[in-house]
Formats: C-alpha cells, structure tokens, sequence
C-alpha cells in the first residue's frame, strides 16, 4: 500500500539525520583522554628556613611582655595531603586539597586548600611539565577554631602519565604560613596560658618537595 512505502521512507529519511552512534549504523564515540574527575593523595617534605614571630602577653610574674624575632635555620617536617577537583581542560585543573602536617617545631596544621594546576603541551597521555598555586587557610589549635592560620603555596613539577587515568607527580615549591603557634616564657620554661596571651603571631617560609599520585 502507498502509506506502507511513505512511511519507510520517512524512517530511512529520519535514520539519516541521526548521529552515526544514536542510530546505531557507525561507531562509538571515542573515549575522552582525561577524566573529568580528579582524586590524589600527596606527601612532602617541608624545609623550614625562615621564620618571623611576634608575641605580646602577660608573664607570670605579671610583666607585660612584647618580643619580635626573626630566625633562620633548617627545620625538618612532613605533611601529607588529599585532594579532589576537576580538569578543565587538557591544560589546566582546579583541586581542593587537605590533610595533616608540620609548619615549624611541634607546630601541626590541618589546611583546607585550593590549587590551580596549569599543564604543559596539548596530550594528556605524555609527560607533561607543571605548574601550580594554591591558597587556603589552616587550623593548628582546635581549642580556639577562630585562630585560623593562612597558608599559600607556589611551585612546579614534572608528571609522568602512568595510563589514561594514573598519573605520578614530582613536585618542589615555597610554601609561605601565617599562623598562631605558642609562645614559651622563658622564667618557667612554659608556655604562656592562651588567657594570658594578646598576641602570638608567625610568618614562617618553607621549601617542599613532593611526590603525588593522582587518578
């Protein structure tokens, strides 16, 4: 019958127009190079060798007492850390990153971070160069949250590309850190009770070199 012929052919007229996946006559489409989703641990070393301090309080015997300091030294310490982001092109990827380390002696910070990742070169599945920064802030005395500290970090690397999804990352960058860490008092060998504390300040520089596994 005519309608019969009229609409077969619409059907083959309509198959026409499709994608070559969505009607089933071609191939499927190929598979994105990067994932759209990031997640990484990373571990470094961090090299303290400069540090600023500025510390106001009132002594035990009374005194009040305003001490400024600025020392240089290598201080060792570790920091470990945990991220997740997104890659927004083959080029560039935006992280939030946080975990656990040292920033001076017996000084700890949790940070909460994030990192702008810039990468070099257009294949995803080559080594590649990097670059990155970061900013965020850090807490280092949960008994007193409003204290937060504030840390940023610079750097560049080189990632080797494991497979599609698995990279390892070399890392080295300065780390700057304005935070809170307690003052000793020298006549008791303590430290100064937080009520009898008006201002403890530290402006402390780091070298890190890390490694990074991301997926």
């Amino acid at each position: 019958m005519k309608w019969k012929h009229i609409i077969v052919s619409c059907l083959m007229f309509a198959g026409g127009l499709l994608p070559a996946d969505a009607s089933g006559s071609g191939s499927e489409r190929p598979e994105r190079d990067y994932p759209l989703f990031t997640f990484g641990m990373e571990t470094s070393y961090v090299l303290g060798f400069m540090n600023y301090s500025h510390f106001n309080f009132i002594s035990a015997d009374g005194d009040r007492r305003d001490e400024r300091s600025l020392t240089a030294g290598a201080v060792s310490n570790g920091q470990i850390l945990a991220g997740c982001g997104i890659n927004l092109s083959r080029n560039w990827n935006l992280s939030l990153f946080t975990g656990y380390g040292g920033v001076y002696r017996r000084e700890r910070m949790v940070p909460l971070s994030l990192r702008v990742t810039w990468l070099s070169g257009d294949n995803p599945l080559e080594n590649r160069w990097l670059l990155f920064c970061g900013a965020g802030i850090g807490f280092n005395d949960f008994e007193r949250p409003e204290k937060v500290s504030a840390e940023g970090k610079i750097g560049a690397g080189y990632r080797i590309s494991l497979n599609r999804a698995v990279k390892l990352d070399f890392l080295v960058g300065f780390q700057e850190v304005y935070t809170h860490p307690r003052a000793g008092e020298s006549d008791t060998g303590d430290y100064v009770a937080p009520e009898r504390m008006r201002r403890n300040d530290a402006y402390l520089s780091a070298l890190t070199i890390g490694l990074a596994l991301v997926f």
